[in-house]
């Protein structure tokens, strides 16, 4: 029995199973380097995510600070007036960052019966390490207004 040939070509041709033998391996590359491929982006995604949520939370805790730093000025200018507020306002705005976070720095300004905060943190960043980058420098701001009448326990 004679190899099948086609017209034209010089001798046998390879038969289906010769053919399906010279291939085998050829996707073991392919495969290898789409799973490296989605590696690096589960950990891009991962790290990204973790910037995000690292920021929420320095926003979360300075929003915070600044509503404890207006409900400080309502009461100072309730009982002991605008000459007690600016003390008054900082002790509750470290006071708050002390039980909650005690690695946000703040800053604080008073315009008339509004306090405004600024937070600052080096956030945390999962796989930064790799990179040579294990923290994000977050700086957040808030306001909140002073509610006369109210005053806020704890």
């Amino acid at each position: 029995m004679s190899e099948p040939t086609m017209p034209g070509a010089g001798g046998p041709q390879p038969t289906a199973r010769a053919q399906r033998d010279t291939d085998r391996g050829s996707i073991t590359p392919l495969v290898l380097g789409m799973v490296l491929c989605l590696l690096i982006l589960s950990a891009g995604v991962i790290a990204a995510g973790s910037a995000f949520l690292g920021g929420q939370r320095v926003q979360q805790t300075c929003d915070g600070a600044a509503r404890a730093g207006a409900d400080a000025l309502a009461t100072s200018l309730s009982y002991a007036g605008y000459t007690q507020a600016d003390p008054a306002v900082r002790i509750a705005i470290n006071g708050y960052l002390a039980v909650r976070h005690s690695d946000i720095a703040a800053s604080f300004s008073i315009t008339t019966d509004t306090v405004h905060v600024t937070c600052s943190a080096d956030v945390p960043i999962t796989f930064g390490a790799i990179v040579n980058s294990p923290t994000l420098a977050r700086t957040v701001t808030s306001a909140s207004t002073a509610e006369y009448g109210f005053v806020a326990n704890g």
